[in-house]
């Protein structure tokens, strides 16, 4: 069994930019140390994208998750909260960088997503130093 075979399925409550026909995702560990995720379509397997938890790369990383995006995901309590950062990779993973202004917001329970546009901070960042 694979673990896309036992990844959860994730909806998002909108679609996310330049992707209204997709809103349900798999989400598949690539990495056994869970650093790394495929957000896969259920529809189009071959539409994925690669995402990451901010924390082990970007511990300051807190970006302001409001009001409309937590309606939208039926939100409870914001400790369910996951973010995770769509990873653009180059030519070599050392080229790797991180969407910073676009975060998906899963919720832990409910497993409803939204990717959530902020209008402060730098674009993109490399995934690893140098």
């Amino acid at each position: 069994m694979s673990d896309a075979d036992t990844a959860p399925v994730i909806e998002f409550s909108v679609p996310m930019p330049g992707f209204p026909e997709h809103r349900r995702f798999l989400l598949v560990r690539t990495t056994e140390d869970g650093l790394l995720f495929s957000l896969r379509s259920v529809d189009d397997p071959e539409l994925r994208f690669l995402v990451v938890p901010p924390a082990p790369f970007f511990p300051d990383y807190a970006p302001e998750i409001g009001a409309q995006a937590v309606e939208q995901l039926g939100t409870v309590d914001v400790s369910d909260l996951l973010v995770l950062l769509v990873v653009t990779v180059g030519e070599s993973a050392s080229s790797a960088t991180a969407n910073l202004l676009a975060p998906i917001v899963v919720d832990q329970r409910t497993r409803r997503a939204v990717q959530v546009v902020l209008t402060a901070g730098d674009l993109r960042a490399p995934l690893l130093s140098a």
